[in-house]
This record gives C-alpha cells, sequence and structure tokens, in this order.
C-alpha cells in the first residue's frame, strides 16, 4: 500500500511539473509568435531602425571581432577616429553579448545574430521574471503572467528600437533577492543581488541605474515602516543587519567579502571608459535636456499605437519628446496592478508587497514633471544621475513591480470559484495576449541594412594606402544612418573613419554636413585642438595624409598640406569688421534629393571672422526668402554656422541647406550674416546677396 501511495505521490509530483512547465512555456509562446517573431516576419525584418538598431549591433560585433582578434580594442572604438574611449559615448552591451556570439559564430552574419540576440532576449527576461515572483511566493499561474507583463507590456514594443534596453533579467532578480536579504536577513540574497545588479549594468547602463534607484527606494521604504509602524530606531535596523553578518562562520565571511571584492572590480573596469569621457569631453546632461524627457502625467497613459488606444494617446500627447513618453502599460496589465493593490491592501501580504508598491509610488513621485517643476532637479545633480538623460525609460524597470501586482490579481482569481478560472484562462490571458501583439515594434527590413553597407563599400578606391583612415560624406540620408554605414564598413575592413554616430559626439562636430568638404579639416582640427596640439603643423599633416575622402566635393588641395584657419575669438565684432563682408553667388543644386545653395564670402578686411566665439555669440549664415510681391516669407530665422575662418583678404565657400517647403511660394532668396545678440549684417548696411530663386 504503502509503494503504491508513493508511486502515486511521484506520479503526481511529475504531472505537477509537466503541467508547470506547459503553462510557463505555452504563455510565453503565445506572445512570442503572435508579437515580436511574427512582427519581424520570420527574420526578414531587423528590429529597430536603420540607425540606433545598427549602432547596437555595431558593438556586439565589435566584441565579436575583437574576441577573433580582428578589432585593436573593446573601448577605443574604429570610429570618430583618432578620438579616445569613444565605448564611453554609449552602452556597451557586454552583459548581453553571449546571447550574440554563438549565433554569430553559426550563422556567420551579424544581422542574422542580431535578429536572433534580441528575440532570445524575450526569452531570458521572461524566465527571470517567472523565477523572481516564484520566489516571491507567487503560483505557477500568476508567476506566468506577471512574467508576461513584465516581458512583453506596451512600452517593450515602444522601446524596441532602443536595443540597449532589452535585457532586463537582471531587474527581476535582483530586487527579488534583495526583498529576500530584507526579510530573512541572508547575506548570501543580499550578494546575489548585488552580482544581478552589477550584471545588468553590464547589459546596459540605463537601466542599471533604474534598478540601483529601485533598489535604493526599497530600502527607503522599508527603513521607513520600521522606524514608522515597529518604532524601531536607525542604529537598531543597521544592528540587526551586522548581527547577522558577524554570526557568519569565518568561511561565509571570506566568501561573501571576495564576491564584493570582484563586484567592485568589475564596476571599476566597466565605468573606467565612462569616466575618462566625463573628465576628457566634459559630457554633462543640462537640466533642460533632461526635463524634456521626464514623465509627465499623461506620459503613464501615453502609448503611440495609431488604432488600438489612438484616441485616448492623442487626448494626452501635448507633450515633448514623445517617443520617449510611450509609458501607458495597456488596459489589461494596468487593470491587474490595480486589483494587486486592492487585494494586497486588504490581505496581510508579506515584505514583498509594500516594498514593491511603495518604491513604484515614490519613484513614480520623483520622477514626475508637473507644471515645470520636478523633485528629480535635486537628484540629477549626482554622480551617474547627471548623465541619464531619457528618464522615461524607468518605466522598463516599473514593469516587474506591476507584473507582481498583476500576479497578486491573478492568485486572487485563481483560488475564487469555477469561473474564476474561466475568466483567466479564457478571458484575460488571450486579452493580454492580443494587447501586447497589437503595438508593432519598429522595424526595418533586413536587405536595407545589407544593402547600404554594400553600397557605401563599393565606392572605396581600389588601392587603399597603408594606414587609411576612410572619410564618407553623407548623401543617401538620414546623417545618422550614413554614418553608420561608414561605420561598418571600417568594422569589417578593419579600417579606422572619422564617421561616427553615438549618445555623444566630439567637440566641434558638425551633425550634418552632406558632402561639404569643409567637414574634412575641421575634424581634423577638432581632434589636435582636443589632444593639445592646436599650432601643431606636422600632426595636422600626417593625419590629413592618411585621409581618403569618399564622396565629396569641393575639397580644396591647399587642406591637405595646411590646416586652413579654424580660429576663436573673445569679444563681439565692431561693425566696421562686418562691413568689409560680401557675398557671391556660385550655385544651386541636389545631393540626394537634398536642395543647397553654394555662396562665397568675400571678406577685404585685415582681420579674419572667426569660426568660433568663446562668448557665445557666434557670426553665422543666415538667409529668408521674399515672395513675388517683396514680401517676406519669414524672418533672418535660418542659421548656418561657418564652417571655418573667413581669412582675412580672402574667401571662404560655404554650403546652405534648403528647406523646400519654405521655398515653395519664394521668388527670391535673400542671405545676410549675423553675429547672435549683437546684429545682422542687413541691420548695419551689409548688402544681403539676393538670388533670383524662380529663374534657378
Amino acid at each position: 500500500m504503502n509503494a503504491r501511495l508513493k508511486v502515486e505521490q511521484m506520479f503526481h509530483h511529475h504531472f505537477s511539473k509537466i503541467k508547470s512547465i506547459s503553462i510557463l512555456f505555452g504563455f510565453f509562446l503565445m506572445a512570442f509568435i503572435a508579437g515580436p517573431y511574427a512582427q519581424l516576419d520570420h527574420l526578414l525584418m531587423m528590429p529597430g531602425d536603420i540607425g540606433d538598431a545598427r549602432l547596437n549591433n555595431y558593438f556586439l560585433e565589435n566584441i565579436y571581432l575583437f574576441i577573433q582578434g580582428r578589432s585593436p580594442s573593446l573601448i577605443h572604438l574604429g570610429f570618430f577616429y583618432p578620438f579616445p574611449y569613444v565605448l564611453g559615448f554609449s552602452d556597451n552591451l557586454f552583459g548581453s553579448s553571449p546571447a550574440y556570439l554563438i549565433p554569430r559564430f553559426l550563422t556567420g552574419q551579424p544581422d542574422t545574430a542580431f535578429q536572433i540576440w534580441f528575440l532570445l532576449g524575450y526569452l531570458v527576461n521572461y524566465i527571470a521574471a517567472y523565477y523572481a515572483l516564484r520566489k516571491l511566493e507567487a503560483s505557477v499561474i500568476a508567476s506566468a503572467v506577471g512574467a508576461l507583463v513584465f516581458t512583453f507590456a506596451l512600452p517593450v514594443a515602444a522601446q524596441a528600437g532602443h536595443a540597449q534596453l532589452h535585457y532586463r533579467f537582471g531587474v527581476p532578480l535582483s530586487i527579488a533577492m534583495f526583498i529576500l536579504f530584507l526579510e530573512s536577513k541572508e547575506w548570501r540574497n543580499f550578494a546575489l543581488a548585488v552580482v544581478w545588479l552589477v550584471w545588468q549594468f553590464y547589459c546596459s547602463i540605463y537601466i542599471g541605474f533604474f534598478l540601483l534607484l529601485f533598489l535604493m527606494a526599497m530600502s527607503s521604504i522599508y527603513v521607513f515602516r520600521l522606524l514608522r509602524v515597529k518604532a524601531s530606531t536607525l542604529k537598531t535596523i543597521v544592528m540587526s543587519f551586522a548581527d547577522t553578518f558577524i554570526n557568519l562562520s569565518r568561511r561565509e565571511k571570506i566568501g561573501l567579502i571576495a564576491v564584493f571584492v570582484v563586484v567592485l572590480v568589475l564596476l571599476a573596469l566597466l565605468f573606467y571608459p565612462y569616466i575618462q569621457v566625463s573628465a576628457l569631453y566634459h559630457v554633462k546632461r543640462h537640466w533642460r535636456e533632461i526635463a524634456t524627457m521626464l514623465p509627465r502625467p499623461q506620459s503613464y497613459f501615453f502609448i503611440s499605437e495609431p488604432w488600438l488606444w489612438s484616441p485616448q494617446s492623442e487626448f494626452f500627447a501635448n507633450i515633448p519628446m514623445l517617443h520617449e513618453q510611450q509609458m501607458f502599460v495597456g488596459i489589461v496589465p494596468l487593470l491587474l496592478a490595480i486589483a494587486g493593490v486592492w487585494v494586497g491592501c486588504s490581505k496581510n501580504s508579506h515584505q514583498a508587497f509594500p516594498l514593491l508598491g511603495g518604491a513604484l509610488g515614490l519613484l513614480i513621485l520623483l520622477t514626475l514633471y508637473v507644471g515645470g517643476f520636478s523633485l528629480w532637479y535635486v537628484f540629477s545633480k549626482f554622480p551617474l544621475a547627471s548623465a541619464i538623460r531619457a528618464m522615461s525609460r524607468i518605466i522598463l524597470v516599473f514593469l516587474f513591480p506591476v507584473a507582481f501586482l498583476s500576479a497578486i490579481a491573478v492568485d486572487k482569481l485563481r483560488v475564487q470559484a469555477y469561473w474564476g478560472r474561466i475568466i483567466l484562462f479564457v478571458v484575460l490571458i488571450p486579452a493580454l495576449v492580443f494587447e501586447f501583439s497589437a503595438l508593432s515594434l519598429m522595424s526595418s527590413p533586413k536587405a536595407v541594412w545589407r544593402d547600404r553597407v554594400i553600397a557605401a563599400d563599393s565606392a572605396l578606391p581600389n588601392n587603399l594606402p597603408q594606414h587609411a583612415i576612410l572619410f564618407f560624406a553623407q548623401g543617401k540620408g538620414p546623417f545618422y544612418a550614413d554614418e553608420i554605414d561608414a561605420m561598418w564598413v571600417g568594422l569589417m575592413r578593419g579600417i579606422p573613419v572619422l564617421n561616427g554616430y553615438s549618445g555623444v559626439f566630439p567637440p566641434d562636430y558638425l551633425l550634418e554636413y552632406d558632402n561639404d568638404c569643409t567637414e574634412l579639416p575641421r575634424r581634423i582640427q577638432s581632434y589636435l585642438n582636443f589632444s593639445g596640439q592646436k599650432e601643431n603643423a606636422e600632426a595636422y599633416l600626417k593625419l590629413m595624409k592618411r585621409i581618403v575622402p569618399i564622396g565629396f566635393i569641393g575639397c580644396n588641395p591647399d587642406w591637405f598640406i595646411k590646416s586652413p584657419s579654424h580660429t576663436s575669438i573673445s569679444r563681439e565684432y565692431a561693425k566696421n569688421e562686418f562691413r568689409a563682408l560680401s557675398y557671391e553667388y556660385i550655385g544651386r543644386g541636389k545631393f540626394y534629393g537634398k536642395e543647397y545653395v553654394d555662396i562665397k564670402i568675400n571678406n577685404s578686411g585685415k582681420l579674419p571672422i572667426s569660426a568660433v566665439s568663446e562668448i557665445d555669440k557666434p557670426v553665422r549664415l543666415s538667409w529668408r526668402f521674399i515672395d513675388l510681391a517683396g514680401n517676406p516669407l519669414s524672418g533672418w530665422d535660418a542659421r548656418k554656422d561657418l564652417p571655418l575662418d573667413v581669412p582675412a583678404n580672402g574667401s571662404l565657400n560655404v554650403r546652405i541647406p534648403i528647406d523646400l517647403k519654405l521655398a515653395e511660394h519664394a521668388a527670391k532668396l535673400q542671405v545676410s550674416m549675423v553675429q547672435e545678440m549683437v546684429f545682422g549684417g542687413h541691420e548695419i548696411g551689409v548688402t544681403p546677396l539676393t538670388i533670383d530663386w524662380m529663374s534657378e
């Protein structure tokens, strides 16, 4: 009888395991196939656009080539050459690179490996969220539903264009281990929480920072509850954790200390290039930039889906940086989370509910921007926080407490009568999967990714000189895609490029320059100024001899033997200095669908007109259009920086980009120069250049 009972128990145990696995992966496959896999059209489409997505693919590919010995560095990458530490301009993806390296080796194709890397991210995030929710005592079904919310909720699809944010498995694992540490005071759980936190930093600096912020918020809630509810003191709280550490065996203490030392070393290695970038390039995010991407109350109800939620999205859409403000989790997760709050408040929940719910509420208040005011202004001044620009992306971490609250609601529904399970499996879960799949991922054709690089590579001359540095003109557009084309050609050829695109740019770099060759000496001069070699003619020639310009027009041969003037001035120009300027019309043309006008600026004075102002009052070109009746169609609002100095008793050719919408009803184009916040040349007697636009 006992043997029969044991067999039945064993059968029941195995059946229960199979059932749990079926539920776990059954839910995942429904959402995965209906969502990202279908939307990538069976790997014919790439996740993201031809900008940021290809940049992230570049970082992953550089890791692969470095391991193979085909890339010289993980930190000093081959774009923005020869500027150092350019990895620190953006994320690095080191932590998620194993998911790329294996398919890259097996398929031999960077883009295919990137697709697999992206899709694997869903599975890794899902399993991590499920495991964490099970650790927090949610049932199998509730954990699976919560994991769906964390992995597939609408903000995940909305941020798919930022692939560096995709791998978030460290978020649920670190939070769960930290909660268990606070509950049990077992230092092993704290060590695991820290390890997952560091791994998350290696996957994404942004998500790592938001996770750290969330752990700190949970700590604040924990201390507050003990001080307020249990009348503890700060000293007794600290001592309760210290005592458990003191009571550990010597072996356990050594093991923990070793883990913490390794973690600190890993963090130091990770942040070294970012610290160098901060010190060398003086990178800092200004509050006015951060403020545009702080969450508004409307942000939590906005998603840019054109049909399913368009009525409410349009109502709440009057906020800046709209593409970064898509924080609506979806109606089903929102209702589940609200139900989870109600259930959690109405019963004696364990530590996880007040910690996760309290931290979520605290950080929503801390980062909210209302009426020109936000508490985040104070915190944005602190180290690391000052480098974080898009605070609205914190929603990707908020999805775990939303998932936890959803799991609480599902568990309440699960234990109800038969109707509860009917609602769960027939209504709720299908509605959840449908809502997730209704928002399309940002994607672009795989063929376009390949064709762009092939076209850029085919423009290379047959015989490149030894130690060449490539510099590609922009042409097809958009500008960032042209720059990334050049980066990929350089990476695959093992040749450095002056081109580049990232979250930060070297000083004095123009983002859009089309095929205007004045950007070539500007970039060389920018590096020489940065490296303290401003007047070093030998260093200039050494670099210029290596440059291979591709697709440019108007490259002055003199620039390859002598540096053109590109100086700065620390005063305002006098009116008589401006009156020495005059203009000549050279021509008008199109380049890859973009209209431009070339003009010559003549300077008959004895002093150059500097390209840079040290007092933030630069001299710039300005222009406006005139209609047939002689009335201005706009003010002198259009601007163009001087690419180089207008030399004394000399001239400078400049290309002006034209907005064809503004020129649609124009009869004439007028060009002048302004000294910002001082005067315009047309205001002090310098005759503007007038071009008969309709006859051109």
